[in-house]
């Protein structure tokens, strides 16, 4: 497990599963989310991961502009087949999150009914980084083919 520090954001690799812990305690502001997403993006493309955990525990507020560093990594990893789950939500936080449809109730990605019909939220979620990590490689697990 290496650790690096990038800016705004720590980051290692977990049983071949990138974490990356945002340092910053407000994320609000186009600068923060431009240099958040410039330093995400980098180190994805540098790691080459597929399944990445973004852990908010120090995040402490986050305004929409928080979004488009997430959206960014999102659409990267959809382009590879990835995954992502977010961790270390405060109630706070993990209400923007859910307010705006990014989570479910629960954190998982169940489909919401509401009054446009039926929504799917774009971001898994786990209670702390050792949980997040633990629920991508289950999923690997279980999509992986077994022998033959």
């Amino acid at each position: 497990m290496e650790s690096s520090p990038s800016g705004n954001l720590n980051y290692r690799t977990e049983h071949g599963i990138l974490v990356v812990t945002i340092t910053e305690a407000k994320i609000q502001g186009e600068d923060i989310a431009d240099t958040l997403r410039r330093e995400m993006l980098a180190i994805l493309d540098s790691s080459g991961a597929t399944r990445i955990v973004i852990d908010f525990q120090h995040a402490q507020y986050i305004s929409s502009a928080a979004f488009r560093p997430l959206l960014a990594v999102h659409r990267k990893l959809q382009n590879r087949g990835g995954r992502i789950v977010l961790c270390g939500l405060s109630p706070a936080v993990g209400d923007i999150f859910y307010t705006t449809r990014m989570t479910g109730p629960t954190g998982s990605i169940t489909r919401m009914t509401g009054e446009s019909g039926t929504i799917t939220p774009l971001f898994d979620t786990a209670k702390d980084a050792e949980e997040a990590v633990s629920r991508l490689r289950s999923a690997e697990q279980a999509s992986a083919p077994g022998p033959g």
